[in-house]
């Protein structure tokens, strides 16, 4: 069973802590962020940043590693989310203003030809950008935020499996099962609640839906090259991308070249399944798999406390999240077939069906 972990410069009491304050991660309007963000940088971005024709932002609550790789070719127009140095560019634009000076950083992002995509886990009233986006004129494709949502599941799996690489100097030895139960007891404010934040990205959605729109990403993680391609054609579609790019994308994705292992092993935050030889994007069945299996041997009170969180989907009465809640409520009932499961093998693997 994978777990997270880095060599500890101090001891880590996970009993009487929160994980927020093990990160040592900081509140900024009552929303915890790495400790080098700056409130005064992410205000500074608010008030002067105006968004271009053809600007993209990628907005999740949980951490993304093969799936950036994946939108940034779709909005930028490569070919191959597999190539080395794909995300050298700093995209996530708030940490890169809060590092480098706003001034500076929005000098380089000024430079970047063609569409420019950015990523940033904000919530609306903190996006690093002036928003809502004024109202569009010319021949040009408007700026549009893709906000990437997930079962829960899925979600806070990807949060166990990426804790250790956030902070390089903090320790996580904890399985998947304790990472639930203390999910359960002390909720996870990373980026504010998974619940609060697509909630409120819902809500935009439903009010700009020519600006904001949400992406299943359980869909982009199947090993079903339709299901994939059906998902991204909804978003080609929002984001005004040519369909024919499309299934270009999705082949690539489903075509491991010989050196992806030593492409990918330079990213910020790396899917070790990836480096294993596993699917680019990150594998929504073994992940959905994974969390249930340590769910179901939780103790009664852990497992009420997770179903509670999931019926908070239920109150937005949007219909995709709704769906996902469902999903995430009907618990092994709703996990995908094995065949969706199963560790990535290569093109050959997946044409023979296995």
């Amino acid at each position: 069973q994978l777990r997270t972990s880095r060599v500890c410069t101090a001891p880590m009491d996970v009993e009487t802590e929160r994980i927020e304050n093990i990160l040592r991660w900081k509140p900024i309007q009552g929303i915890y962020y790495p400790g080098f963000f700056k409130e005064s940088a992410i205000r500074s971005l608010q008030s002067s940043w105006d968004s271009r024709e053809g600007d993209v932002f990628l907005v999740s609550n949980f951490p993304v590693r093969g799936l950036q790789r994946v939108l940034t070719c779709m909005v930028e127009g490569h070919e191959n989310p597999w190539e080395n140095g794909l995300l050298d560019k700093p995209y996530y634009c708030d940490a890169a203003a809060s590092k480098r000076g706003v001034e500076s950083y929005l000098c380089e992002a000024e430079s970047w030809k063609g569409r420019r995509c950015f990523k940033t886990h904000a919530l609306p009233h903190l996006f690093p950008c002036r928003y809502p986006f004024p109202p569009h004129s010319g021949d040009g494709i408007p700026p549009k935020i893709l906000v990437l949502v997930a079962d829960p599941r899925h979600a806070f799996t990807v949060w166990w499996q990426t804790l250790g690489q956030i902070e390089p100097d903090v320790s996580f030895n904890f399985d998947l099962k304790s990472f639930i139960s203390e999910v359960a007891e002390k909720g996870l404010k990373l980026f504010g609640s998974y619940f609060e934040h697509t909630a409120a990205w819902a809500k935009e959605a439903e009010e700009h839906p020519d600006f904001v729109h949400l992406c299943m990403v359980d869909h982009l993680g199947s090993l079903d090259r339709q299901e994939v391609r059906l998902e991204m054609l909804e978003i080609a579609k929002f984001l005004c991308v040519p369909h024919e790019s499309v299934d270009r994308l999705v082949e690539a994705i489903f075509h491991r070249p010989h050196d992806a292992s030593s492409s990918l092993s330079r990213d910020r935050l790396v899917d070790q399944a990836v480096l294993e030889g596993g699917h680019i994007i990150e594998n929504t069945g073994q992940n959905l798999c994974a969390f249930q299996t340590a769910l179901d041997s939780t103790n009664g009170v852990v497992r009420e406390l997770w179903q509670s969180m999931f019926r908070l989907l239920l109150k937005t009465d949007n219909s995709c999240l709704v769906e996902l809640a469902q999903k995430a409520m009907h618990g092994t009932a709703s996990l995908p077939p094995m065949v969706k499961t199963g560790a990535f093998r290569g093109e050959a693997a997946h044409s023979a069906g296995l």
